[in-house]
């Protein structure tokens, strides 16, 4: 049990984490657009504006499950009582027309709710995303019941006067908060942060001095599309990834054992071979009475590792002379990790990540480069957001 799951929830922290999910709930600033932080956040907006958003439907229920079939949305018009199936998506998906002609065809062999629905009207067939994969329409041409099937883009804007849900033409109202906007006050939004139970533990048993900044780069980590949070069952690790697994992607890992407090991340590093998106797990040693977590505190070191970091193996130097298997210096000095880790098969992608340049690269782009591999940042808050762009190209 390498990781708390929602089973091992007492009651009260069950009661603690509904309350804390319904008061998090949030968008996300990711790629120059605006979307809901998760497909169950976006699902959660549409039943609470159902009725100001669909005035001519009646929600009979959410997330109707039969026989290992579930729809996000099952309603019904007003007028005439023909059943209507919205399926909701957070981002494109190529499978759309399939997935609801097996919902359409498990209600209709099993008239759910016959009592409010008239079976011998057809099934209208409803997908909300924001974007559409041309299979989806090549699907819907070739389909029998393609005058049955609507595809609504819907897209979210922000501005002075606030956020706003556009779908087909109309605009609503959006009170979730967004995070990741440049111009946005993370400070202020994050006051209102409710923490999960076992997050709350964690955080209990780090140093008082510790907890804004913890709560603040948690924010940052949790803001991120398809994050989940793990703590272990002592409540001294915390992980943010897809999964704990190893196959599974990791942004970063917070350790609080009896050797120090440790944050690590997952950024690009050397590798001898072809691989698409090479990254590590890398320790921090900060400078002397910086805070483990403040993205102004000073990196002295980075350790690459999988294990924890050992502080009695930092170099004596500022030379670190042990390597891993292809070529990546064990300890590297902050000034010199682009340096370090900027191979030939890692070069593309920190140049992409850094200055959204892909190949080929002009003069001005080898200049910058040059400059910048010669003295690299040494901010933690300048790292913790390479992590957080390394992150978003794996998982895009």
């Amino acid at each position: 049990m390498p990781y708390l799951k929602s089973k091992h929830l007492t009651t009260n922290s069950k009661n603690w984490n509904e309350d804390s999910d319904k008061a998090n709930r949030k968008l996300i600033y990711i790629g120059g657009e605006i979307r809901f932080q998760s497909e169950q956040y976006l699902e959660d907006y549409i039943e609470a504006y159902f009725d100001t958003i669909f005035p001519e439907l009646v929600l009979i229920k959410r997330q109707h499950s039969l026989k290992m079939q579930r729809c996000d949305l099952l309603c019904c018009s007003k007028l005439h009582k023909q059943a209507v199936i919205i399926e909701l998506k957070n981002e494109e998906d190529r499978g759309l027309v399939s997935q609801l002609m097996r919902y359409r065809k498990i209600i209709s062999q099993n008239q759910s709710f016959a009592e409010k629905i008239d079976y011998s009207l057809p099934i209208k067939l409803i997908a909300i995303a924001p974007t559409f994969h041309e299979d989806n329409y090549t699907d819907k041409e070739a389909s029998k019941f393609e005058n049955d099937i609507s595809f609504w883009k819907f897209h979210v804007e922000y501005d002075t006067t606030g956020t706003k849900f556009q779908l087909e033409g109309k605009s609503y109202d959006v009170l979730y908060p967004v995070f990741g906007l440049p111009w946005s006050l993370q400070n202020e939004v994050i006051q209102n942060t409710v923490l999960p139970a076992f997050t709350h533990n964690f955080k209990s048993n780090l140093p008082v001095d510790t907890h804004q900044s913890f709560r603040i780069i948690r924010e940052l980590f949790m803001a991120q599309p398809k994050m989940k949070e793990m703590v272990s069952p002592t409540y001294r690790k915390i992980l943010y990834g897809t999964g704990e697994g190893e196959n599974y992607k990791k942004l970063a890992e917070i350790t609080n054992t009896s050797k120090g407090i440790w944050l690590f991340l997952w950024l690009p590093t050397k590798v001898k071979t072809k691989i698409k998106i090479p990254v590590a797990r890398f320790g921090f040693v900060l400078t002397a009475n910086n805070s483990h977590f403040a993205q102004d505190s000073v990196v002295e070191w980075l350790v690459c590792t999988k294990t924890t970091v050992n502080i009695e193996d930092k170099p004596n130097n500022k030379i670190c002379l042990s390597f891993d298997r292809h070529g990546m210096a064990k300890w590297t000095r902050a000034n010199m990790y682009l340096c370090q880790a900027g191979g030939i098969n890692t070069l593309d992608l920190f140049i992409y990540l850094l200055k959204g340049a892909t190949r080929p690269f002009d003069d001005s782009i080898w200049e910058w480069w040059r400059s910048q591999e010669k003295n690299t940042p040494t901010n933690l808050g300048w790292y913790i957001d390479l992590a957080i762009k390394t992150w978003n190209y794996r998982i895009k």
